[in-house]
């Protein structure tokens, strides 16, 4: 999974990148095109659990891959967002907007005042304005092409809608579109048909602060598709966490108050605003996870571990890993008649645990 970093100058964008990747970007900017971009493992507790249990000879963790972009500014002359932005999300699958709701006198917010109500709103509107750029250009085409008889009907329709719901302030990803649609829509790269993520960057001052309380009530109220989107977060605390050993790391979040931290939180979210699952493979040489859409057909799944896999599909042996860690074993599995066996259609479940029969 991709992930595209992006807000304002000074919003905390690049503490976020570090917290998230536990590493410091200082001193690569200087000099580089395009965003920073670290790939990091998904530490989920469910794949450390199965190794400790198989005792295999690599583990893999799901990894995601995160883009720090720079601070995003428009074209002066039209207004539209900036291209060397444009040309770098074309294979992002989400973005992460981080507002800035934290007072800083060193670092002044670029716009005066902090706002987070007027750089969401700032940003929303850069953000449909690009899309309906693209419309226009796109637009103005279709109507060339249709003038020499060629058919452009269905892609002018759905263009149409398209355009009809972002001047009334909708994002493209609250539409519902056919599969066709989607397969049409794909080579836009339309950047509000892509889930959003609002981060809102506090400092740790303000943690438990009631006034935090209303403006994530006014967000709500104001942008209703955010409701399951909004995530709090105190980005110079993260990133020290991510600073510090695991154990380090627990006893922190234990004088926090806390369970986990605010960045595995993110993680849990991205997954659930992109629809993706794990399943994992167990045995003595590997445990892995493998990142899919949620319901994802068995056989479709069999085919991102290879392509025999899916093509040679059997059967799918299935327990999920609540079930394994309540029995202990495999085997012990077995003798209670837990395991399944699950045809190719079979929608693939969060925390499966899945031994694909085939033959090629």
């Amino acid at each position: 999974m991709r992930i595209g970093i992006i807000g304002l100058p000074l919003c905390g964008k690049t503490t976020l990148f570090e917290a998230l990747t536990g590493t410091s970007s200082e001193g690569q900017r200087s000099g580089r095109q395009g965003p920073d971009i670290k790939v990091v493992k998904v530490m989920d507790d469910r794949v450390t659990r199965l190794s400790e249990m198989y005792q295999p000879k690599k583990t893999t963790y799901a990894e995601m891959e995160y883009l720090d972009f720079a601070g995003i500014v428009k074209d002066g002359q039209n207004r539209e967002m900036d291209g060397s932005f444009l040309k770098s999300v074309g294979r992002i699958e989400a973005f992460v907007h981080v507002v800035r709701a934290f007072p800083d006198s060193v670092f002044p917010h670029p716009l005066g005042k902090v706002d987070p109500i007027r750089d969401i709103e700032r940003f929303h509107t850069d953000l449909i304005l690009s899309d309906l750029s693209i419309i226009e250009k796109r637009m103005e085409r279709l109507a060339k092409d249709a003038k020499r008889g060629l058919p452009v009907k269905d892609e002018t329709a759905i263009l149409k809608h398209c355009q009809s719901a972002l001047e009334s302030e909708t994002f493209l990803n609250q539409l519902s579109f056919t599969p066709a649609e989607k397969q049409r829509l794909r080579g836009f790269d339309f950047l509000t048909l892509r889930p959003l993520i609002l981060a809102l960057n506090i400092h740790e001052n303000q943690i438990g602060d009631t006034a935090l309380d209303a403006l994530a009530e006014r967000i709500r109220t104001t942008y209703p598709f955010l409701e399951d989107a909004l995530f709090m977060v105190a980005g110079e605390i993260e990133m020290e966490i991510a600073q510090l050993s695991p154990e380090d790391a627990a006893l922190f979040l234990k004088d926090l108050g806390v369970e986990e931290s605010a960045m595995t939180r993110l993680i849990h979210l991205c997954y659930r605003k992109l629809g993706k699952i794990s399943f994992f493979t167990v045995g003595e040489d590997e445990v892995k996870a493998w990142t899919i859409p949620e319901a994802l057909p068995a056989a479709k799944a069999a085919g991102t571990i290879h392509s025999d896999f899916e093509r040679g599909f059997i059967k799918a042996e299935i327990i999920s890993y609540d079930t394994l860690m309540e029995v202990g074993s495999i085997p012990a599995a077995r003798q209670k008649g837990l395991l399944r066996l699950e045809g190719k259609e079979y929608p693939v479940r969060d925390g499966d645990i899945i031994n694909f029969r085939f033959n090629v």
